[in-house]
């Protein structure tokens, strides 16, 4: 069961006014998505202006006041924090949320603070935290009340009802322990100074895909190893991907970032004639596999595996694993 806890006044007066006042004046833009699999959206405005993929501090971003108000929250009630992101949500009547986790990391947690003064019960508007198909814990939005949770945990902001006359306003700061994932980190950095935040890849940028392709090996388990090579797997390109970030020549960037067993794993990913040689293999019980190059090269076990299980992870993330039954394995 992950950890909920509330928080009863979230700001003092003084410092709840000039946050309210800040919120009342943002230009609200509708079209932001909590379950990015179900096409309704709602209202929102992003102070931090990061991604849910991001894990590096962005606190220096915010505008004084919303500054003062994280400062609070560490001060009063987290201790030292890495700010992810933040940004704050509107819901009117017809608005819906949806069922969704803010993050596949069991180390990120959210904080939601409630910004509608004077809610009341017949409005409706609770945010239900999820446990499986139950619900675990469900929050009425009351003013400058606080919820606390993981952020891997399935929650939703249920609908306010007909007679609500207000808007349901919610005030998100999603944070992590600082160096929690040191490894991640580096990558992070690595990607952004390659300008990997400007490539496109499968309809978003490839820092997206690469951070998700890591996260999904971290979820299920995988070494670190493997984790890392998940992280940069196409920065040298592979068959399907062809735009290569550094040459061959230029291992040493990413060996001094990941190490070299994980470099050793990317550079076997970009050779191999994947995914196809490697759901053959597996079906073929054999760990010989094709090169690009043309010709076969002999893989130990531990390799097939960890290449198959970076492959899976990557499918995953572009939603195409379940045409390959057996990579579909190595992701629970």
């Amino acid at each position: 069961m992950h950890s909920i806890s509330q928080i009863k006044q979230v700001f003092p007066d003084d410092l709840l006014k000039l946050v309210k006042l800040e919120i009342d004046n943002v230009p609200w833009k509708y079209g932001w998505a909590s379950n990015k699999n179900i096409e309704f959206t709602h209202w929102n405005h992003d102070f931090g202006k990061a991604g849910a993929d991001n894990g590096l501090d962005i606190s220096d971003r915010l505008p004084p006041i919303l500054k003062a108000a994280w400062n609070h929250i560490q001060t009063a009630y987290t201790g030292p924090q890495s700010l992810l992101r933040c940004y704050t949500n509107s819901h009117t009547f017809g608005v819906e949320g949806y069922p969704h986790t803010d993050s596949r990391r069991g180390d990120d947690y959210t904080i939601v603070v409630y910004m509608t003064p004077n809610w009341q019960r017949d409005w409706g508007g609770e945010t239900t935290v999820y446990d499986g198909d139950k619900i675990a814990h469900a929050e009425l939005p009351k003013y400058n009340h606080g919820l606390v949770f993981q952020g891997n945990q399935w929650h939703s902001a249920r609908s306010v009802t007909r007679i609500c006359p207000a808007q349901r306003i919610t005030l998100m700061f999603k944070f992590a322990a600082p160096n929690c994932d040191v490894h991640r980190d580096n990558i992070q950095r690595l990607l952004i100074t390659l300008n990997a935040d400007k490539i496109k890849h499968s309809g978003r940028k490839l820092i997206n895909h690469l951070l998700n392709t890591y996260d999904i090996l971290k979820a299920q388990g995988y070494e670190q190893d493997v984790c890392n090579a998940g992280g940069l797997h196409s920065i040298f390109g592979t068959n399907a991907f062809k735009t290569a970030i550094l040459l061959p020549t230029q291992r040493d960037i990413v060996e001094r970032a990941i190490g070299s067993a994980a470099t050793e794993l990317i550079e076997l990913f970009r050779d191999i004639k994947r995914p196809t040689t490697l759901e053959s293999a597996l079906k073929n019980k054999t760990q010989s596999v094709e090169l690009n190059a043309g010709g076969i090269k002999i893989l130990s076990e531990k390799q097939l595996n960890m290449i198959c299980a970076i492959e899976a992870a990557n499918l995953a993330d572009q939603k195409c694993l379940k045409k390959y039954p057996h990579l579909k394995q190595f992701i629970k």
